[in-house]
């Protein structure tokens, strides 16, 4: 199942250099997407079976907190445009509305979380929220790695050129 994930890997980065900005874009998501499934699936050590069963529930969890993100940040957005006309009984009920917000969040991520522990056992529940932070933590050192030799600093050490590397 490895060599497949990698395979698929592979096959989409190629097919990401070859097209145009907006559509590499959508292909570096997807690619990115691709490789926290294999990411995720080999630290969970999951057969094929149990991630079948799996990633639908992680992919509906995702979705739903992806649109209760969205709802909270045009609710943030509405009270940072009305700002002027706030009174403090504006900004103690939009504090609650927040907290509310924060509450529905932990609500959704129990309900999936429960889903997979039945499914998979609520070692691996905990065992993918490590898995989720490790991973973000190695594609944002990648991306810092991969901005930084766009950059040209010097040995690929990254960072904005320097006084010293225009006398060279």
């Amino acid at each position: 199942m490895k060599h497949v994930l990698v395979g698929v890997l592979l096959l989409t980065g190629a097919t990401a250099f070859a097209q145009g900005k907006g559509e590499n874009r959508r292909m570096e998501k997807e690619r990115i997407e691709q490789a926290k499934i294999a990411f995720i699936t080999n630290k969970l050590e999951l057969t094929t079976n149990q991630a079948k069963e799996f990633w639908p529930i992680y992919d509906a969890m995702q979705a739903e907190l992806k649109e209760h993100r969205k709802t909270l940040k045009d609710e943030l957005k509405a009270l940072k445009e009305e700002d002027a006309k706030k009174d403090d009984a504006s900004y103690k009920k939009a504090l609650n509305n927040m907290q509310d917000g924060q509450i529905k969040g932990i609500e959704i991520k129990t309900k999936y979380t429960n889903k997979m522990g039945e499914l998979l056992g609520y070692d691996k529940v905990f065992t993918l929220g490590e898995a989720e932070k490790e991973f973000k933590k190695r594609l944002m050192e990648r991306m810092k790695n991969a901005k930084g030799q766009k950059r040209g600093g010097p040995s690929g050490q990254g960072g904005p050129p320097n006084k010293r590397s225009f006398d060279e």
